[in-house]
């Protein structure tokens, strides 16, 4: 037109503003702008009033501003237009502002005026600024017109204000779509569902038709209230009524098909809509993800990415959920970076899925680094990242966390804050934090929430205590099946297994079901007290509920019959089982090798390797300790190397396993090379495993080189003293068994003085507290603290072990004194036990209490039977 010569008009160039706004140019709408100046057109009201409209949906809006204060003549229209412009970017303190400033002015507010103060106005302020517009419209006379009345039905149905919305809708003569559709719609969303059916009953019963914004809600409210029926015959009204599916009916079709559970019918819906935006490929990603078809949510993803579309805050977290479903980091990472470049600044949603996804991949370096990119994270920010702590048993940084969020102040924790807390005090050392979180519940008033009752009585039942545990358990308002599930596993796993199956027997008087995990932890119970008949029991109900069926179940009750001796059971039930796994073989090849029946256990780890399962680490312990058992060293080396051809790493469970069997057989020197090659720091477990061998055998001298190996490792652990104390005295080395108990003495005496303790009558055994010259050679008792004797090196006392044979320590025959005896003649005739006490005096001595045991009495008459066996 321009380059014909012709020279637009005010209405002319009012349409190619609009036209500049709908194109998404506002360069060409500013060059409008230019011209309307030159041309004369900008004082003109239509022309001006399209042209602030222009910068307002642009978000202008300082030009707009600059516009609207140099405007000569500020029309009703302009007004509207610049109230509008606010009110549509949540600026609502502005729009109402500049209303103040309309009613100052001489142009008065017309409906449509009030009509947009009241529709942008309910999102962005109060109920009191909706109930004063409406107060107004009354009093100028607006109050029947069809536009307010409609703005204000819906308002007043997004407040929930249901009872204002009805009253103004049963006023109304004449209704329209509009109508219908808003308070159809506050009502659906304000979960009156049932209410929102019967008012649509009335609307098809009158006569409307269905347009798009009604079957849209009425696809929402079926999605709600689950009426399948309902919603199939919808469907089919929208396709006999010719409408064509877009992408907002499409949308809403889908969501209520996944809501069903029908993926394959919402896909359909989502193939035969018309324009796909990214609202609806986000709807259909989600309903991939629900339907937990993370290879077809995938491809969609991939689909939208190839069409150009950019992801919004509605694709982010399904998208997300389906790459850490398919353990899929990298993919992740890209999306990530793809997201930062097209959407620009982290904001709260972003920042929490992406914060939730890096914590399903256990990446909680770049959970942490998501989260300190959050201006201000919200409760759901810093339970997200406890969580993730939680579960990658950082249990010390979680608390940590839930320190540094208290002492912020800003959020407050919520009830699953809380829960998150509990579980990190759950793997801390010790309650004292756990009960600080108890203390806090109930003075914020969660204590009688079900999650946070329940994380309490998991972390007591963690720490082993029971006793507040069972005393929470017993305060439970309403015992939920978690509740009872956690009380009964708690009493198994801490030994009260008599506990857990009376726990058990008051809950099945109740009315809750019981699940896998109950069943479970029942018959762990039974095993851990040999009960089968009370697991046969638990078995047979096993039975009649299923879950015989079930893998968790199916284990324990192997475990239960194998560890109550009727291998035969557990092997009929094994061998009946439909579906079996590493665990359930795993079970199997235990209760075997605990049995002695070691040839089974190696057929049967045969037999799972043929049948495809794929055996774990602790498949191989088990396997393992069955060729220790039976001394099977070739077998064993086959096992033991054929760990790494399954991906395995081998772990200190399988080198002792391997120890035990060299050291059982006599191969020690091979037990220590293999030992030098373990790729493990500390050795101490395998060595103390080769010295329990070599205290099998008797073997002495590699025991002792072997226990000076222990000792320089862990020269304070008294089980090393123990043990080598137990080597000598089997071998009947007695004084290096003296040796080892002294040195253990000394090792764990105290430097303050000990108590003492007096005796009723003289002891008549040898003294072996070593007293002091002044003390034996005293007549009468008196009160004497023996000292211990020198303490003997260790090098020493091994050293000599490796020269000297082991030889049995007898007395010597000249010692007792008179003519030799031979000592297997004393009996206990007392002639002979008095000649021989009396031949070694004993001096009166005082016995440190709790030092070395001793009985209140001794009879000489034991003393010789002791003598006679020539130990000392």
């Amino acid at each position: 037109m321009c380059d014909s010569g012709l020279r637009p008009n005010e209405y002319g160039l009012s349409l190619a503003l609009k036209a500049s706004r709908l194109a998404g140019e506002p360069a060409i709408g500013k060059l409008l702008h230019g011209l309307a100046i030159k041309a004369g057109f900008e004082a003109n009201s239509f022309c001006g009033t399209s042209i602030l409209d222009m910068y307002c949906k642009y978000g202008y809006m300082k030009e707009a501003q600059l516009f609207f204060d140099k405007a000569a003549v500020k029309c009703q229209a302009m007004w509207n237009s610049f109230i509008d412009g606010y009110s549509s970017h949540s600026n609502a303190q502005e729009a109402v502002k500049l209303f103040h400033q309309m009613l100052l002015s001489c142009t008065s507010p017309n409906c449509f005026t009030y009509t947009i103060l009241i529709k942008h106005g309910a999102g962005n302020v109060d109920i009191s600024f909706v109930k004063f517009i409406h107060a107004r419209v009354i009093k100028i006379g607006f109050e029947n017109d069809c536009f307010v009345r409609c703005a204000l039905i819906d308002a007043y149905a997004k407040y929930s204000e249901l009872t204002d919305a009805c009253s103004l809708f049963c006023e109304m003569e004449e209704r329209d779509h509009v109508v219908w559709c808003a308070l159809l719609a506050g009502l659906q969303q304000s979960g009156e569902a049932e209410q929102a059916l019967d008012l649509y009953l009335d609307f098809v019963s009158e006569g409307y038709k269905l347009d798009h914004f009604m079957f849209a809600t009425i696809f929402d409210l079926c999605s709600d209230l689950g009426a399948v029926g309902l919603g199939l015959q919808l469907h089919c009204c929208l396709l006999k009524s010719g409408c064509v599916l877009d992408s907002f009916i499409g949308c809403a079709l889908i969501h209520m098909y996944v809501s069903f559970g029908m993926t394959r019918d919402a896909y359909g819906s989502f193939l035969c809509t018309a324009e796909k935006n990214g609202v609806i490929y986000s709807t259909m990603i989600h309903g991939f993800v629900c339907d937990s078809d993370f290879v077809a949510a995938f491809d969609m993803v991939l689909l939208m990415g190839k069409l150009g579309m950019v992801f919004d805050h509605s694709t982010l977290p399904s998208m997300l959920r389906a790459f850490a479903s398919l353990d899929m980091l990298e993919e992740a990472r890209a999306i990530h970076c793809r997201i930062v470049k097209t959407m620009g600044a982290q904001d709260l949603i972003m920042g929490n899925s992406l914060m939730e996804m890096y914590s399903n991949f256990r990446a909680i370096d770049e959970a942490f680094k998501v989260f300190m990119d959050i201006e201000v994270p919200n409760e759901f920010s810093w339970t997200s990242l406890m969580q993730c702590y939680v579960e990658s048993e950082r249990f010390d940084e979680a608390f940590e966390l839930y320190r540094m969020m208290l002492s912020l102040g800003s959020p407050k924790p919520n009830e699953y804050t809380l829960v998150a807390a509990l579980q990190a005090c759950s793997g801390l050392s010790e309650t004292c934090q756990g009960k600080q979180i108890h203390g806090f519940t109930i003075k914020m008033g969660f204590y009688l929430h079900a999650y946070v009752e329940s994380a309490l009585l998991g972390m007591y039942a963690k720490h082993g205590c029971m006793d507040d545990a069972s005393l929470i358990f017993l305060n439970l308002l309403e015992k939920d099946i978690v509740s009872w599930s956690v009380m009964i596993a708690s009493y198994a796993q801490h030994g009260h297994g008599e506990k857990a199956l009376k726990t058990f027997l008051q809950y099945k008087e109740g009315p809750s079901n019981i699940d896998e995990s109950i069943f479970s932890s029942c018959l762990s119970a039974c095993s851990s007290l040999t009960s089968i008949d009370m697991g046969r029991c638990i078995h047979e109900n096993c039975v009649k509920t299923g879950y015989d069926s079930n893998l968790k179940v199916g284990v324990a009750i192997i475990d239960m019959y194998c560890k109550c001796g009727s291998i035969k059971d557990a092997r009929k039930f094994f061998n009946e089982m439909r579906e079996r796994n590493v665990i359930s073989y795993t079970a199997m090849i235990s209760g075997f090798s605990q049995h002695g029946l070691v040839l089974n256990a190696l057929h049967l780890f045969e037999e799972m390797k043929e049948s495809g399962v794929k055996p774990d680490g602790i498949t191989f312990v088990e396997i393992l300790s069955a060729c220790s058992h039976f001394g099977l060293v070739k077998e064993g080396w086959e096992y033991f190397e054929s760990i790494t051809d399954y991906g395995l790493e081998k772990t200190m469970n399988h080198y002792a396993c391997m120890v035990d069997l060299l050291g059982r057989v006599g191969l020690v020197e091979k037990a220590e090379d293999l030992i030098n090659n373990a790729p493990f720091p500390l050795k101490t477990s395998l060595w103390r495993t080769l010295l329990g061998a070599c205290n099998k055998h008797g073997d002495v001298k590699n025991g002792g080189r072997i226990a000076e190996i222990i000792y320089r490792s862990e020269p304070n652990d008294t089980s090393n003293y123990v043990m080598l104390s137990n080597l000598f005295s089997s071998n009947s080395m007695w004084d290096h068994s003296l040796e080892s108990s002294s040195t253990l003495i000394i090792e764990t005496s105290s430097p303050t003085l000990p108590p003492l303790s007096n005796l009723d009558e003289d002891p008549v055994l040898p003294n072996l507290n070593f007293p002091t010259e002044e003390s034996s050679s005293s007549e009468q008792p008196s009160l004497q603290i023996p000292k211990p004797p020198p303490k003997v090196p260790l090098n020493n006392m091994f050293g000599s072990l490796q020269t000297e044979e082991p030889a049995s320590h007898h007395l010597d025959e000249s010692s007792i004194g008179g003519n030799p005896t031979d000592m297997n003649n004393i009996d206990d005739n007392p002639e002979d036990i008095n000649h021989m006490v009396n031949a070694h005096p004993l001096p009166p001595s005082k016995l440190v209490k709790n030092k070395i045991p001793y009985p209140a009495k001794h009879s000489k008459a034991k003393y010789a039977k002791k003598a006679k066996s020539s130990r000392i």
